[in-house]
């Protein structure tokens, strides 16, 4: 049936999650702008990516059932007419308290570009072609929040920091229009008892009861708290203690992408040969080696090439997780695909929630304690999948 489309459809999925995962971190290069400007701390302003991930991830909970019993295409536009509304609040915010808000509002409107994106494409693949698309839905999910700093970094230089959220509205009212005129329902088979409590509890309980989706799940969430954590910590390091300008600092990102990039291609070669379990393992193992390296090298070194290096080894560990991970739990439950969706990315979001509230709390005065935190963030994630799950390599 959407043969002709099958092409269109994906790529307003994309560019949906796309906007979710660049409104994380868009606005990462004008972290010490907005502190001195709002005239608030930097752990506040830090606070603020927490606030967009906890909604982010929390709204997707609900989206997902909603879209199986009401559509696919009226939960995303409401979602991301939700998300509009948020940016326009961010934008006008004078205080931190008001930024705050609307990044809350924010996350609680693109929840929904994650949760239905990926039931969406449930709907309209299968079999291999399922689990290709949804692995490279994965790497958009990955390198969005790595390379969206780039053009954060040039809105600061050229405008101001409210141009990050500015960006964000003109995106998610154009995208918006798109999917009104363009988008067709792909769900034939609405559910109404999908947002049933009952429904949606048992649902919950079936996905979190098998241990080889909950560690697929748990994988990637640490893997993509990696990431975010990382992002919100950078800005910090290089622009304010290395001198970094906030469009420069947009190019060194796009390095950690490259790495991210590399290690996702590079851990789908791996992962059709040795299964997925064992590729994440061997990501937590790259991982845990260069946040090894990253620490060892700053008891001598405080520049640019001392910080990034080893960072970049560290996404390309990454990149053998989270793509992969998000690839094999969106596979095992087809009969409820929003709901797996939902979880998975109610995981991934909340999780980061938890994580990067922790890290906006260590100091950046020495790249030593990020260094750590991706350590123990690595050890995590082989821990998860060495003892949570199947056993056999999957």
């Amino acid at each position: 049936m959407y043969t002709r489309n099958k092409n269109f459809i994906f790529t307003m999925v994309v560019i949906a999650i796309a906007i979710g995962n660049a409104g994380s971190t868009l606005y990462l290069p004008a972290l010490v702008t907005i502190a001195h400007k709002l005239n608030t701390t930097n752990s506040l302003v830090k606070i603020s990516l927490a606030c967009y991930l906890l909604t982010f991830g929390l709204s997707q909970l609900l989206y997902g059932p909603m879209s199986d019993a009401w559509g696919r295409k009226k939960v995303l536009i409401s979602g991301l007419g939700i998300f509009l509304l948020g940016s326009i609040i961010a934008s006008l915010a004078t205080n931190i308290s008001l930024l705050l808000c609307g990044r809350l509002i924010e996350g609680a409107g693109i929840g929904a570009a994650n949760a239905v994106g990926y039931a969406l494409i449930r709907d309209i693949y299968s079999g291999n072609e399922l689990t290709r698309k949804l692995s490279y839905v994965s790497i958009f999910v990955g390198i969005t929040p790595i390379i969206a700093p780039l053009c954060g970094g040039y809105l600061v230089a050229y405008f101001n920091w409210q141009a990050c959220f500015i960006t964000l509205s003109i995106l998610s009212f154009g995208l918006i229009l798109m999917q009104l005129y363009k988008l067709p329902e792909t769900n034939q088979n609405l559910n109404k008892k999908a947002i049933n409590p009952d429904i949606i509890i048992k649902n919950y309980y079936t996905a979190l009861t098998n241990l080889n989706y909950l560690s697929y799940i748990l994988a990637v969430s640490v893997g993509f708290a990696a990431i975010l954590c990382l992002n919100s910590v950078l800005p910090f390091i290089m622009i304010k203690n290395l001198g970094v300008s906030p469009s420069h600092y947009g190019w060194l990102t796009l390095c950690t992408g490259a790495g991210y990039l590399s290690g996702s291609f590079v851990g789908g070669v791996v992962a059709v040969k040795f299964g997925a379990k064992l590729t994440i393992k061997i990501g937590a193992i790259i991982q845990i080696a260069a946040s090894v390296l990253g620490l060892v090298v700053a008891f001598f070194f405080y520049d640019i090439q001392a910080v990034l290096l080893p960072l970049i080894i560290v996404l390309f560990g990454v990149g053998f997780i989270v793509p992969i991970g998000a690839g094999g739990a969106m596979t095992i439950f087809p009969q409820m695909a929003g709901s797996a969706a939902a979880l998975l990315g109610t995981m991934m979001f909340g999780i980061s929630s938890i994580f990067t509230s922790l890290v906006a709390h260590l100091p950046t005065e020495t790249q030593k304690p990020l260094f750590i935190f991706l350590l123990f963030l690595g050890v995590l994630a082989w821990f998860i999948v060495s003892f949570i799950g199947a056993k056999k390599n999957v």
